[in-house]
């Protein structure tokens, strides 16, 4: 008995294996110290969602801070940002090709259905025939080259989820500026409309002194000068808080009166420093961050289209079938 063909046949399954590509690494683990002391989270090295995926917890933080004006802005800037819109249709892209991609591994199948009538001899009556036909293909993969294609796709997908994360906190960021910068003015434009007020009042005082013959008059012409220079502050202060407010109605679409009337009856509340407490590794909390966490992903797309490349150098196996 030749046992040749046996062995080649047992032997046939380990080849294969070896031949297979490598999956790569879901994620990239952070290295932990030695000397770290506080208790280590259990999923550490799990790369999550920043926010947890989900779209309020942004806004809780911010919430934190006391103050429902800026949620507010944050919330009508998020829903009216350009950027975060192509984000969105990012995420839809990238699901669709996963979808596709996913279903590369499963068979196909393909219908067909003809009729047609005709007659091969004058006075005969018209016949008809119809046809019917079904074709089934599947291909094995034994290489994994449509495996490796399904997991650069949902690496994308994840990295897609994490621009819109990072789209939003940009866009929460720049209000938050805006906002904190318009707070910043309207105290420096006390300051400055007090000083200029004391200016006044220094002027007019020095005008007297000088027309009762106590002061020069040049004296006075200083005091004046310096009136003059404390009102061109208070315009100026002013004119650069007028520029945040433009700005923020630039980034949420409100109206600009109805702005400025929500951020006079908010003047004078200054927002509260949100509580911020890190229970794991820094390098675990960095990797939250939405750029970071994309970044990963693209690196894990890219590992799984090299696997996806060196499987193309293998021989393909598909099975198919008709009826009809």
């Amino acid at each position: 008995m030749n046992k040749r063909p046996l062995m080649v046949a047992l032997s046939l399954p380990v080849w294969l294996a070896g031949c297979a590509v490598q999956a790569p690494p879901a994620s990239v683990g952070a290295t932990i110290p030695s000397q770290w002391q506080a208790s280590m989270p259990a999923d550490l090295g799990t790369s999550i969602l920043p926010h947890g995926g989900r779209p309020t917890a942004l806004l809780q933080w911010w919430q934190e801070r006391g103050d429902p004006l800026l949620v507010q802005l944050i919330d009508a800037a998020q829903a009216v940002s350009p950027t975060i819109a192509t984000a969105r249709s990012r995420i839809e892209q990238a699901r669709a090709l996963r979808v596709s991609s996913s279903a590369a591994l499963l068979p196909t199948l393909d219908g067909s259905l003809n009729a047609s009538r005709s007659n091969a001899q004058i006075g005969v009556p018209l016949g008809t025939a119809v046809t019917a036909g079904a074709q089934a293909a599947w291909e094995i993969d034994l290489f994994g080259a449509n495996r490796s294609n399904r997991d650069a796709a949902q690496a994308r997908l994840d990295a897609s989820q994490a621009g819109w994360h990072d789209a939003r906190v940009a866009v929460a960021v720049e209000v938050a500026n805006r906002y904190y910068s318009l707070r910043s003015c309207e105290k420096l434009l006390d300051v400055t409309h007090f000083d200029a007020t004391s200016r006044a009042e220094t002027a007019r005082l020095a005008d007297l002194s000088a027309n009762a013959g106590f002061q020069a008059p040049a004296t006075a012409a200083l005091a004046r000068a310096s009136a003059a220079e404390g009102n061109a502050r208070a315009t100026q202060q002013r004119a650069s808080c007028d520029l945040d407010i433009k700005a923020l109605v630039a980034l949420t679409g409100l109206e600009e009166p109805a702005l400025r009337q929500q951020i006079a009856a908010a003047r004078g509340e200054l927002p509260q420093d949100a509580t911020l407490g890190i229970a794991m590794l820094p390098a675990a909390t960095l990797a939250q961050r939405p750029d970071v966490f994309g970044a990963e992903r693209e690196v894990a797309a890219a590992s799984a289209d090299v696997g996806s490349t060196q499987a193309q150098r293998y021989p393909r196996l598909s099975l198919s079938g008709n009826i009809g």
